[in-house]
């Protein structure tokens, strides 16, 4: 790979205001998207206009960056993952002829990726936009974007467009791209675009981890939600109170290390993707109450929630949010709130008289105490806080920076309310990927915009896999591609655009996932050219040229 310094070059520009590769008109461009997710803009050439067939040596293929000095590990990565998707060649039968209609070949020799901004800051509202330049004598190969992150999708994009097949009988394996000239101007309508992991009801090992970052950035998936703890588990090991994980952990070995959580946030971030970490309070926090009962509630054994009479509990909550500051980088810090079993509180004999000495009339003002100290707590590690929605549904008090999590179904009320009374909402409710009856059809129907508040408040939404029935052997095939038809919902918003072929796209896309070497299950009847392998345990012997006969 070939970087090229931007200082003393002069390169700047606005995406929106970059000509395409060609003047589209209805008799030459093929209006039909290809990419998944769509890109907003996609042009192609077809009929007699296009009679070139752009041909990528894999060997040869140049790679050449323009941009500054800061983007170069994350844009050499990049170009390390392309070049490696080359080389994993499908095993297509031989017979796959790409060229039936003799078309004239053309080498694609350069592909050069142009980057503006030395910003490489990954945060909320980061520019990912790119555009794609493909022309007549396609030699040549041009993406721009203003920002590193926008070329990562780019090279995405750039890689949904090679199709592989063989020249002739007995010809050469190649890829090549069609339809040219192409032109391809594309940017997100939302900038959280996430996928909730939960390591906490089955614990995920953290090779599985990795891999799913590659399939989000195919996906062009922005945040990882990472539920790191919950009742059932405490993985993640705390520095300074390590007894949480040792204690809380479903085996010694099923922990998150903080040198873990470091390689996991550094490979998130090589692909664009921030990780956002949540350990839930007051509630789901029986796993707490292995090492450190005195935290919790006596109801009248103890049990979840924290109390939240108890003075210790905050010196705990501060301990635990500034380990969360010192190892997780994000500004964002989900702090949970969901669930929380208030009966409790009325049942416990002390926290009754604790309430009545402070004239505190019910457990919602108990809920509202803790939830008050707990923001004051984040704010002070200088972290925006993301809740969910019942914390704002019980009219607790809240920071203005409070960032409202919508889980309970498509609740159009919630936002509408939240957005009104200024508070950012990101919605989750549309994308349980744990409701196994619902397929992506579902999910890809839901419109996240679709509702009566203000819609510029609305940071995106995510997908979550709750982790009840999948751990490492289903995972991914849990996850992929239902989580894809949420990616297009919220990179492509008007998916009015490409709805029109989707089926087939989200079928030929989860075929690329496969291919790649994840485990994504079927949308329905049909066949890759290019399956996973079963890996038996097990040897067989092959079957005799003659069988026995079996008497009835």
């Amino acid at each position: 790979m070939i970087t090229i310094p931007v200082k003393n070059f002069c390169f700047a520009f606005c995406l929106l205001l970059i000509p395409l590769a060609i003047a589209c008109t209805p008799d030459k461009c093929d209006p039909i998207h290809r990419l998944f997710p769509a890109a907003q803009v996609e042009q192609y050439t077809y009929g007699e206009e296009s009679r070139v067939l752009g041909v990528v040596n894999t060997s040869s293929i140049q790679l050449v960056s323009f941009g500054p000095e800061t983007i170069d590990e994350i844009i050499d990565a990049a170009i390390g993952r392309f070049r490696e998707a080359l080389n994993r060649l499908p095993n297509y039968a031989t017979d796959y002829e790409i060229n039936p209609r003799n078309h004239t070949l053309q080498a694609i020799e350069t592909i050069e990726i142009h980057i503006s901004s030395d910003d490489v800051k990954l945060t909320h509202g980061v520019n990912e936009s790119y555009t794609i330049s493909i022309k007549d004598h396609p030699s040549l190969v041009v993406i721009e974007s203003e920002n590193v992150f926008g070329a990562l999708y780019a090279l995405e994009s750039l890689g949904q467009l090679l199709e592989f097949g063989w020249l002739g009988d007995g010809g050469d394996a190649v890829y090549v791209i069609r339809n040219i000239p192409i032109g391809i101007k594309d940017f997100p309508s939302y900038g959280y675009r996430g996928l909730l992991i939960d390591t906490s009801r089955h614990f995920l090992p953290l090779d599985l981890i990795l891999a799913n970052l590659d399939v989000m950035l195919m996906n062009k998936i922005n945040v990882l939600h990472w539920h790191i703890s919950d009742s059932n588990s405490f993985p993640y090991l705390v520095q300074s109170m390590p007894e949480l994980a040792t204690k809380g952990a479903y085996h010694p070995k099923m922990v998150y290390t903080r040198r873990d959580i470091q390689q996991v946030i550094h490979e998130a971030y090589l692909r664009g993707i921030r990780v956002i970490p949540e350990v839930d309070m007051p509630g789901h926090t029986q796993s707490i109450a292995a090492s450190r009962p005195d935290l919790m509630s006596h109801c009248p054994h103890p049990s979840e929630p924290l109390n939240p009479t108890n003075p210790k509990v905050y010196d705990f909550v501060r301990d635990i949010y500034q380990d969360l500051r010192n190892v997780f980088v994000d500004d964002f810090v989900h702090v949970g709130g969901d669930e929380v079993d208030l009966s409790c509180w009325d049942n416990s004999e002390d926290i009754t008289q604790w309430r009545k000495q402070h004239n505190i009339t019910s457990s919602v003002g108990l809920f509202e105490l803790f939830e008050t100290q707990l923001l004051e707590i984040v704010e002070k590690v200088g972290r925006t806080p993301v809740v969910w929605q019942e914390v704002f549904n019980l009219n607790l008090t809240l920071t203005a920076s409070t960032i409202i999590d919508v889980w309970k179904g498509f609740d159009t009320k919630t936002m509408s309310d939240a957005t009104r009374r200024g508070f950012k909402v990101i919605l989750s409710g549309c994308w349980y990927l744990d409701f196994l009856t619902s397929d992506w059809k579902k999910f890809y129907s839901c419109n996240p915009s679709n509702f009566t508040g203000r819609t510029d408040l609305l940071l995106g939404g995510h997908a979550s896999m709750w982790g009840e029935h999948v751990d490492a052997s289903n995972f991914m095939s849990r996850v992929w591609p239902r989580a894809s038809a949420v990616a297009e919902r919220l990179w492509t918003g008007d998916v009015s655009i490409a709805k029109e072929n989707v089926k087939q796209r989200i079928s030929d896309f989860r075929c690329r996932i496969v291919q790649q070497g994840f485990a994504a299950q079927p949308i329905g009847p049909g066949f890759c050219a290019h399956e996973v392998p079963y890996q038996s345990c097990k040897t067989y012997d092959s079957i005799p040229s003659v069988l026995p006969r079996r008497e009835l």
